[in-house]
């Protein structure tokens, strides 16, 4: 199991505009971890740098007590993988061919059998097999989310990375991917954190629900703790009611007066500021 650790991370493009402030954080359990929060809360920006694709302002992220500034991203391509909102690569080989480049930071380019065993698999586990010749340039955007996931899954990681990995998906198809991540950190002894817009799919699933708020971590803790009415209206600007369905939170959103005035100011910014009236 490998302890993540953030400490005063802050990170930001212009100095005058911090994205995020000073978040300390450590996840250290085989669980899945969803990352809730407002648009242009961070959230994307945290995962990107506890993966080293962004270098914080200030602070540090450790694994294992090593800092991540020590790793190379080839090493820590066999501790960490990760799916990317959208891909925006878009392969001309085989769902089978894609999903084995997960085996590259332990194979390199000389595949064996028992790589081939291990994409084959997760392209099962995703229910993919009926694709598995088919070329992934040819596939649907939920498909290819499917196969990027069996892709990291192939990859063995320690951690698991996902920005909205029920994207594109069907709703019983985001049941069984959330409900499948969930399980293979705990068969598999791994993290798993995602990014997740959808807060029921969240309440169902998560084992520790992180919400960003105000450029750092507002609540963290099981979903009962975290999504409360309260800070599901002061995160959205939204009503909602909560309540408990199958032993976990669920979320119905009010359509209030709030969100009508949210409407309305945008509405007349995109007007030049002229008065919205009803006719």
């Amino acid at each position: 199991m490998t302890e993540i650790r953030l400490e005063k991370l802050c990170f930001s493009y212009d100095p005058a505009v911090p994205i995020l402030k000073d978040i300390d954080l450590v996840i250290d359990k085989p669980e899945l971890v969803c990352i809730l929060g407002a648009n242009g809360a961070g959230k994307s920006t945290l995962m990107h740098c506890i993966n080293k694709l962004s270098i914080p302002t200030s602070g540090d992220v450790y694994l294992d007590g090593k800092n991540l500034k020590e790793f190379h991203l080839k090493d820590l391509a066999k501790i960490i993988s990760f799916v990317p909102h959208q891909e925006e690569t878009t392969f001309s080989m085989s769902v089978l061919d894609t999903v084995l480049m997960g085996r590259i930071p332990h194979s390199g380019n000389l595949m064996s059998s028992d790589d081939i065993r291990i994409a084959a698999e997760n392209i099962k586990l995703l229910e993919m097999q009926d694709f598995a010749m088919h070329n992934f340039d040819e596939l649907s955007a939920g498909q290819h989310q499917k196969v990027m996931i069996a892709r990291s899954l192939t990859q063995e990681p320690k951690v698991m990375l996902l920005d909205e990995p029920t994207a594109n998906l069907d709703v019983k198809y985001q049941m069984l991917v959330m409900r499948m991540l969930r399980d293979v950190a705990k068969i598999k002894g791994i993290t798993v954190i995602t990014i997740c817009h959808d807060l029921n799919v969240t309440a169902m699933y998560a084992d520790r629900v992180v919400m960003l708020y105000n450029k750092g971590i507002y609540a963290d803790g099981t979903v009962a703790e975290v999504l409360t009415k309260e800070n599901i209206e002061l995160l959205y600007g939204i009503g909602c009611q909560v309540m408990e369905v199958q032993g976990r939170p669920h979320i119905a959103l009010l359509d209030g007066d709030e969100l009508d005035s949210h409407i309305g100011d945008n509405y007349q910014s995109l007007n030049g500021g002229s008065e919205v009236t009803d006719e």
